[in-house]
């Protein structure tokens, strides 16, 4: 009897300066029961030791490891092309060089897409820790456990945790990550990548931890982050893939002006609307859309 060969998974982790975090990170994939990886490491050039210790984990474990150290810090989305262009399997799981996996992760993930040939991203639940204390402070997907097609990606945004994003790669754009977003460019490229086709779909088990720390990329200022910036110029381009997105397009975009309440006007809501809108017609309903805030469900 002739046994299946298992197809190639790679495990592309994204890390700036995580030494010590990315260490059980990395031991976390080590452990896994599926041994058909490729551990590819995007690391934005660290200074904390970073390299060190992963050249040390690439003798220790020949042929495992495809390192990307740069010599510059170029950001994150420039980071995770490293990774993405890296990679050689037929699907790529992310990490972020602070997450964990949990045991079984991998095989179930690919065990789902190989009997599901149309489903182009598979997730999991996630169990969202505090890195001091190792408590739980919720689970990413209590609420939000959507399946669907690129529509409902873009209508409901990142209910994806990242690291428990599991992608064909065969479906990947071309280009891998936009560039002209500069940070927050995961949520485009599930959406670009399900604008090629098939679904995603969710496992409902919790199969790695999202660690939170002090060095999580969020901002609770008064002024609008370069993340939040992302997401709404993300819409803009969403928008340029199908004019069938323009609802859903719309929806998210009214979310993301909602959470923005505090921090813009009503004024510049309007000018948005003129400047996303290629008609004064819907321009005008699109004012109105956006500034009912009121309306708008969560």
């Amino acid at each position: 009897m002739i046994e299946k060969v298992l197809p190639l998974v790679s495990v592309a982790i994204i890390t700036y300066n995580q030494k010590e975090f990315l260490r059980e990170c990395v031991e976390s994939i080590l452990a896994q029961d599926y041994e058909n990886i490729e551990i590819v490491i995007a690391d934005d050039c660290s200074g904390d030791g970073t390299h060190e210790m992963l050249k040390e984990y690439d003798r220790k474990y020949p042929n495992k490891f495809v390192l990307k150290l740069s010599e510059v810090n170029q950001g994150i989305t420039k980071n995770s092309n490293l990774a993405h262009f890296a990679c050689s399997g037929k699907y790529i799981a992310w990490m972020g060089g602070d997450d964990l996996m949990l045991p079984g992760k991998i095989t179930k993930q690919v065990k789902y897409m190989e009997i599901n040939p149309n489903c182009t991203i598979c997730y999991h639940n996630l169990d969202v820790f505090q890195s001091d204390t190792n408590e739980t402070l919720y689970y990413f997907n209590e609420k939000n456990k959507y399946e669907g097609d690129v529509y409902t990606s873009i209508k409901y945004g990142t209910f994806n945790g990242a690291c428990s994003t599991m992608v064909r790669k065969g479906k990947t754009p071309k280009t891998g990550f936009n560039e002209t977003i500069p940070v927050a460019s995961d949520w485009l490229h599930w959406v670009e990548t399900l604008h090629n086709g098939g679904t995603i779909n969710y496992i409902d088990e919790v199969l790695g931890r999202y660690r939170r720390h002090k060095h999580n990329v969020t901002n609770k200022s008064s002024q609008i982050s370069q993340n939040e910036i992302d997401h709404l110029n993300s819409n803009n381009i969403i928008l340029s893939l199908s004019p069938n997105y323009f609802d859903a397009v719309m929806y998210k975009y009214s979310n993301n002006l909602l959470n923005l309440k505090d921090k813009i006007s009503y004024f510049e809501v309007v000018k948005i609307s003129f400047l996303i809108s290629p008609s004064i017609k819907k321009a005008i309903r699109l004012v109105l859309f956006l500034i009912s805030f009121g309306k708008v469900k969560k």
